[in-house]
C-alpha cells in the first residue's frame, strides 16, 4: 500500500516556518514521499525527487471558488478570531481530499511541524491499522487537534463502496456549499468533527457509513491544550510548533 505525507502552505508560510518542515524531512531521510499543496507557482519551491508540489487551485477548483466567494467575509471574521477564519483552514481539507489520488494511506501534517528522526516503516501500520479509517488526536470536550491526521483510503463499507469517498464528500461539502458557516466555529477541526460524528453516530445504522473505525492517539494528559506532538506515538519523531496560530498570511 502506497503511503504519503501531505501538507499545505504558501510562499509566505514557507519563508516563515514551512521551510523547516522541508529541511527536517530531508535531513532525517523520511521513507515516504511528501506532497505539498500550495496556492502559488510551484516553480519557486526547492526541487527534490521525494517532494511533490501541487497547485491546489488547479487540482481542487472548489477550493479556489470557496476562497474567492468568501474573501470579504473572510477578512472581517479573521480579524475577530482565527476560529472564524474558514478560508485559512479550507486549504487543509481540500489538500487531504485531493491527495487521495496519490496513495492508499495519507498522513497529513501541518506545515509548522518539524521531523526529529526518520519514522520506521512498521510505524505507519501501527499508526493506521488496516481496519481503521481515521487516526487522530481527539481532545474530549474540546475540538479535535488536526495537526496530524491519517486516512485509510482502501477501507470499504458494507456496500462495497469506499468509506473515504463517503467521508470526503461530506467533509468538502461544508466548503462547497458554505455549510462551514453553520458550525460553532469555522476551522478544519470543526469541519472534521462535524463529519466524523455523523459517521460515529450512524455507522451501525447506515450502510454507507458502516465499517467506520477510528484510532485515537494516546496522550498522557487530560488537558485540552495538548497537541499532536504530545502523542506517545508521535513524540519520538516530530515537534509541532504551535506558536504560529495567530499568524494569518493567507
Amino acid at each position: 500500500m502506497k503511503k504519503i505525507f501531505v501538507t499545505t502552505f504558501n510562499k509566505k508560510l514557507y519563508e516563515k516556518y514551512a521551510y523547516k518542515l522541508i529541511d527536517t524531512y530531508l535531513n532525517t531521510n523520511q521513507l515516504i514521499p511528501l506532497y505539498c499543496y500550495v496556492e502559488d507557482e510551484i516553480d519557486q519551491y526547492p526541487k527534490n525527487k521525494n517532494i511533490h508540489f501541487i497547485n491546489i487551485y488547479s487540482s481542487q477548483p472548489e477550493c479556489y471558488n470557496f476562497v474567492k466567494r468568501n474573501f470579504e467575509r473572510h477578512k472581517k471574521l479573521a480579524e475577530a478570531s482565527f476560529l472564524l477564519d474558514a478560508c485559512r483552514f479550507s486549504y487543509k481539507v481540500f489538500s487531504q481530499s485531493d491527495s487521495r489520488k496519490y496513495a492508499d494511506s495519507i498522513f497529513y501534517i501541518d506545515s509548522d511541524i518539524e521531523f526529529i528522526k526518520s519514522i520506521p516503516e512498521d510505524w505507519f501500520d501501527l499508526c493506521l491499522p488496516s481496519d481503521t479509517f481515521l487516526t487522530l488526536h481527539e481532545r474530549i470536550n474540546f475540538y479535535t487537534e488536526t495537526g496530524f491526521l491519517a486516512f485509510n483510503n482502501k477501507l470499504l463499507n458494507q456496500k462495497g463502496e469506499s468509506i473515504s469517498n463517503e467521508f470526503f464528500n461530506l467533509y468538502t461539502r461544508l466548503y462547497i456549499y458554505d455549510l462551514i458557516y453553520a458550525l460553532p466555529a469555522f476551522t478544519d477541526c470543526h469541519a472534521l468533527d462535524a463529519t466524523r460524528w455523523r459517521f460515529k453516530f450512524l455507522h451501525q445504522k447506515v450502510l454507507e457509513y458502516s465499517n467506520y473505525k477510528e484510532k485515537i492517539l494516546e496522550v498522557n494528559s487530560d488537558s485540552y491544550k495538548t497537541n499532536v506532538s504530545d502523542s506517545e506515538l508521535l513524540k519520538p519523531y516530530i515537534i509541532h510548533n504551535k506558536g504560529y496560530k495567530g499568524l494569518n498570511t493567507r
